[in-house]
């Protein structure tokens, strides 16, 4: 989900009072489902991280799911957009490079999650917005860098 979508209902639920369908004015935008795709993108490729080591390392599966559920299995909509926050800043950090490539092992997929949360951040840091040209660019870049032997993959400013 979309940081701005989780911020309007998370402003939403604070209300004491019941909420009418009036009170949500959230404007929704194109550059939000494109946000929300990076997001699908990025728990599809922790999740197949995580079946992965189910089969070769057990106890390091539950290591990470105990990190995978931490991200993603909260309940309220602040927590996901704290979880979204601390990703993105995970993924634009040069300190955080060991989570990152305990998150993601493959270098391909690590280079991904960096530039896409560094996209993210930018948009929410800048007022910029996930625009299709941005996200076709993104996505064919690193298609055509999954296609390359592993060794070449470049590491992501």
């Amino acid at each position: 989900m979309a940081n701005g979508l989780l911020m309007a209902l998370t402003n939403l639920r604070l209300r004491q009072r019941q909420a009418i369908k009036s009170d949500f004015t959230f404007r929704h935008r194109l550059c939000h489902d494109f946000e929300s795709l990076i997001w699908v993108v990025v728990y599809a490729m922790m999740i197949h991280h995580k079946n992965n080591l189910a089969v070769t390392n057990p106890e390091a599966c539950g290591l990470y799911k105990e990190a995978l559920d931490d991200c993603w299995s909260v309940q309220a909509y602040n927590n996901v957009r704290r979880c979204h926050n601390d990703m993105m800043v995970t993924g634009c950090s040069f300190n955080s490079q060991d989570m990152v490539s305990w998150w993601f092992p493959d270098p391909r997929e690590a280079a991904f999650f960096r530039e896409a949360m560094r996209l993210l951040l930018d948009q929410e840091l800048e007022g910029k917005y996930v625009t299709h040209e941005i996200l076709c660019k993104l996505f064919k870049k690193h298609i055509q860098l999954a296609k390359e032997p592993q060794d070449v993959v470049p590491v992501s400013n």
